[in-house]
């Protein structure tokens, strides 16, 4: 049987991927700890995940000098993160430079090791949740950098190995995505969105906007914030 290994963070996107990847091949889950802001919460929400989706074969890699590096908003808390009604068509103080790149290279790396054939990410272009599309705001959320990091690929690896990078989700909306995940039974009351707070969604951030905003265009009560009220 095929592997892939899938990069889960622990959101609603890196969750439906890796449920989507175990209906394919057996999946290899990879978890980045990166020393941001919800670090704690993201990783909680990642054993979790691998423990529903009955996945045993899991690793969590540190690249924890990301926060030592900083200039972004998720890792440095010497600048702020905006609300998502403030985030115009420029690049937030979200954006980690870096990041994803650096994520998918570790991702080759144990893909190699393990013989897998895929690497599965599961960004998306566009949620159709606010005016601007994410990957104007995130620019390795674009096509064209999964595309690059496959021309990458091509001269890093041997030529008798596959291995591929794919986006499954890279033209789904967010709301289109929910209604996948809850077609595959993804437990979405264990994943986690929130680039400000561990315990309880701030509501206000654009990750949180955008998870909310795709369960309510999918018509799907999203539990973790029925979860936060009920508390």
């Amino acid at each position: 049987m095929d592997r892939a290994v899938v990069l889960l963070s622990g959101g609603v996107n890196s969750a439906v991927a890796a449920a989507l990847t175990k209906e394919q091949c057996e999946p290899a889950l990879l978890h980045v700890a990166w020393g941001h802001r919800t670090a704690e919460r993201e990783l909680a929400a990642f054993n979790e995940l691998a423990a529903a989706l009955k996945v045993e074969q899991t690793l969590v890699a540190e690249l924890s000098c990301m926060a030592v590096i900083g200039g972004n908003a998720r890792a440095s808390r010497r600048l702020a993160i905006e609300d998502a009604n403030v985030v115009g068509r420029s690049v937030p103080a979200t954006f980690a430079l870096g990041l994803l790149p650096s994520m998918l290279s570790l991702a080759a790396a144990w893909a190699g090791a393990l013989r897998a054939r895929r690497i599965i990410v599961g960004v998306g272009e566009n949620y159709g949740t606010t005016t601007t599309p994410l990957c104007k705001l995130y620019p390795d959320r674009r096509r064209e950098f999964i595309q690059a990091f496959n021309l990458m690929l091509l001269y890093a690896k041997p030529a008798d190995r596959d291995l591929v990078a794919e986006a499954p989700l890279l033209d789904l909306t967010r709301a289109e995505v929910v209604k996948l995940g809850q077609k595959l039974k993804v437990p979405f009351d264990r994943t986690w969105t929130c680039y400000s707070s561990n315990n309880a969604p701030c509501h206000r951030c654009i990750a949180c906007v955008n998870r909310e905003a795709g369960f309510l265009q999918a018509g799907v009560p999203d539990p973790l914030v029925l979860e936060t009220a009920k508390a």
